[in-house]
């Protein structure tokens, strides 16, 4: 089979559901008008004449009649067999393990016959089928609907390659089931990026990517090294987007279990805010972010020997390793390099910047300025890579469309550093073309020890510029100090604390949570010196938005400074 790109579609339609059903059972033989799209169809028609073939235990398998009329009867023959073997592995193979994955389908559904209709269709060269959930409505609520538990495969590719047609019948058979969990059980439609991301994961679960040579995952590997800078949300229902899905489905699942895929699946919520649910109800402190970030990391290093997240588990995955969108040579007479780039939502970008013979002199270390619009919610986490091998990763905070970081030259000799970031401004509502933001980039060679100065590492003092009270950062966090309070450690000096300018002040988020080393309570301190015992589970603490990072661990002596209030009960 020569190199193709399939896309497989579905299309949505909102509705509410009437409780109303009807029964009919189609005889062999029957011919029948359906509505099919013209956007699919190789001859742009909005409706064809097809005949029922074959009746199996789940199925109705129709031909059109124009594409069945052309061919002559050996090439029938070979249809007719082709469908009943197709049939046959839905039946044992894809169905049941589908439905034991996600759930059931519409069943009996909007027919009321608890079989579902495949109809086969000449479609647009590439296409390989599609799902159009107006079909489980009756007409009375979409015109033209056909009013039956049904998916569209392209004829050709079922004469031509059985077996690429079962992959297409797995990734369609989801969305079916989607409809059913989503649509019908739950009034609310799937994100487009995770229904699609599931039904390419659906072909890995029914066992047609265990062999990988000539597999769908083989495909979508080769389309997302070739263009791995698409959009995860973004869906213009382009042979990349499907790439993306299926390339991050199969990092979440080896990440986190197919549970990832299946809780979601029956979720009230839907996309992004589903995915961040399950983490939370797991007990997970990330969030979809670090996953996408950690994710990006993984494509370009892919190297899980180092830590599993930072590359796939599968072997066939392991030569995955993009291209960054640019790649810069710092040099003696070029130190400094600028450059912008127009980022989507969730749309991947990696940056390269070389130091070449630099990177062997410890003076010379590296400066990252990015900026975007303060309007815009940018990401960014480095991964610095050093002569001896060693490889260090960390995140840059922006603060009101700004994040400095200063990459440390070591012994080690730095080699180079990777920048990856994206945009999260939206986390729903998804479309098929959405609005990109400007990010500037700017990498300069700077001195190691004015890098050096400039990084407050954790547990330093800190006071905004011409001000006395004082601060103890930790990570993204500060927290007041009392007076009293810097007394009772023995290695903390006022005089030491480092004074800063006010933007870098206001870019540490504060924080008034505590607990003492050897107790699990989490405590708030309140101004006039009382501390709040947060009388709540774990769980509570997740859906109120804390976060577990906010907690700074104090000593005996602090804790007993501060006197007792009442609990904190949400």
């Amino acid at each position: 089979m020569g190199k193709k790109s399939y896309r497989l579609v579905f299309l949505a339609i909102f509705l509410f559901l009437i409780p109303y059903y009807f029964i009919w059972a189609d005889t062999l033989g029957l011919q029948h008008t359906f509505f099919v799209n013209q956007k699919f169809d190789k001859y742009e028609r909005t409706q064809l004449s097809a005949t029922l073939k074959q009746i199996t235990g789940k199925l109705y398998l129709y031909v059109e009649d124009n594409y069945w009329n052309t061919l002559n009867s050996s090439s029938r023959a070979i249809l007719v067999n082709n469908m009943l073997s197709l049939a046959n592995e839905f039946e044992n193979n894809i169905y049941l393990k589908e439905v034991q994955l996600w759930g059931s389908e519409p069943n009996p559904g909007v027919d009321g016959d608890p079989k579902l209709t495949i109809l086969f269709e000449e479609l647009v060269e590439n296409n390989g089928g599609y799902f159009d959930t107006s079909n489980g409505y009756l007409r009375q609520q979409a015109e033209k609907s056909n009013q039956r538990e049904m998916v569209v495969v392209n004829v050709e590719t079922v004469l031509g390659d059985v077996g690429l047609a079962k992959t297409f019948l797995a990734h369609e058979f989801q969305h079916l089931i989607s409809f059913n969990q989503k649509d019908l059980t739950r009034n609310i439609p799937e994100e487009v990026w995770l229904n699609e991301l599931r039904s390419e994961y659906s072909v890995s679960h029914v066992g047609y990517n265990n062999t990988y040579a000539k597999s769908n995952l083989e495909r979508r590997v080769a389309e997302f090294l070739e263009s791995p800078s698409d959009s995860l949300t973004e869906w213009p229902n382009k042979t990349f987007d499907y790439a993306m899905v299926t390339l991050f489905g199969e990092y979440l699942v080896e990440q986190y279990g197919t549970a990832i895929l299946t809780d979601t699946i029956h979720s009230s919520l839907i996309g992004i805010d589903s995915l961040n649910q399950y983490f939370q109800s797991k007990g997970v402190y990330e969030r979809f972010v670090d996953i996408f970030m950690n994710w990006m990391a993984a494509a370009y290093f892919n190297d899980s020997s180092r830590e599993s997240k930072l590359g796939y588990l599968r072997f066939d995955l392991k030569k995955i390793k993009v291209a960054p969108q640019q790649k810069v040579f710092l040099s003696e007479s070029f130190k400094e390099y600028s450059l912008a780039q127009a980022i989507t939502d969730w749309q991947p970008v990696w940056f390269e910047f070389n130091l070449g013979n630099l990177g062997g002199n410890i003076s010379n270390s590296i400066r990252l300025d990015l900026k975007g619009n303060f309007n815009e919610k940018f990401y960014a986490s480095y991964m610095a890579f050093f002569n001896t091998g060693s490889v260090q990763l960390g995140r840059i905070e922006f603060v009101g469309g700004k994040a400095v970081a200063n990459i440390l030259n070591s012994s080690d000799g730095l080699n180079r550093v990777v920048v990856m970031t994206t945009k999260g401004t939206k986390v729903s509502d998804f479309g098929a073309s959405e609005q990109a933001g400007l990010l500037s980039v700017r990498a300069s060679i700077v001195e190691t020890k004015k890098a050096e100065a400039s990084i407050i590492k954790d547990g330093s003092l800190i006071r905004k510029r011409g001000e006395k009270e004082i601060y103890v950062i930790w990570g993204k966090y500060k927290r007041y100090l009392m007076p009293g309070v810097i007394s009772l450690y023995g290695h903390l000096n006022v005089a030491n604390a480092i004074e800063i300018e006010l933007e870098v002040f206001n870019s540490y988020t504060t924080s008034n949570y505590i607990k003492y080393l050897n107790d699990e309570k989490v405590y708030a301190v309140w101004p006039e010196g009382s501390k709040h015992w947060l009388n709540i589970t774990p769980q509570q603490w997740d859906a109120s938005g804390r976060d577990w990072g906010a907690i700074f661990t104090i000593n005996d002596l602090e804790v007993n400074y501060y006197k007792t209030g009442e609990d904190i009960i949400r």
